[in-house]
């Protein structure tokens, strides 16, 4: 490979300043959508759980990766509890560039279930 080559496979391979970044706001959307599809009849079945989960994570993940910038991770967690009038407790601690890097959360909550759908966007 020619020394021109390889500097136009370099520059394929890194991001430009011009690249578009997700809004918060475009993603927070992926994940009200990922969750609402997901919920069907909204109740909360134990067994059913681990689909739930993987249904919703997967969608949000399809739709944030079809449209984020190239040098952009995404991680999507999701957590399902049943309503049972305990309350539950979760906490992110993060260490990233503000400028570049983003966390969107999504919550919804039903009468049977609570549902914390978070995204990470990591520009690298």
């Amino acid at each position: 490979m020619d020394p021109q080559q390889q500097q136009q496979q370099q520059t394929t391979a890194t991001a430009t300043p011009s690249q578009k970044q997700l809004s918060k706001d475009e993603v927070h959307k992926f994940l009200k959508s990922a969750v609402d599809l997901a919920i069907g009849s909204g109740e909360y079945h134990h067994r059913a759980v681990s689909e739930l989960q993987n249904n919703i994570t997967q969608y949000a993940i399809k739709k944030i990766g079809a449209v984020k910038p190239a040098s952009t991770k995404c991680v999507v967690t999701c957590t399902v509890v049943q309503n049972t009038d305990a309350g539950f407790h979760i906490t992110n601690a993060l260490h990233w560039d503000d400028s570049c890097d983003t966390v969107v959360t999504y919550n919804f909550q039903n009468k049977a279930m609570n549902i914390v759908l978070t995204a990470y966007l990591i520009t690298t």
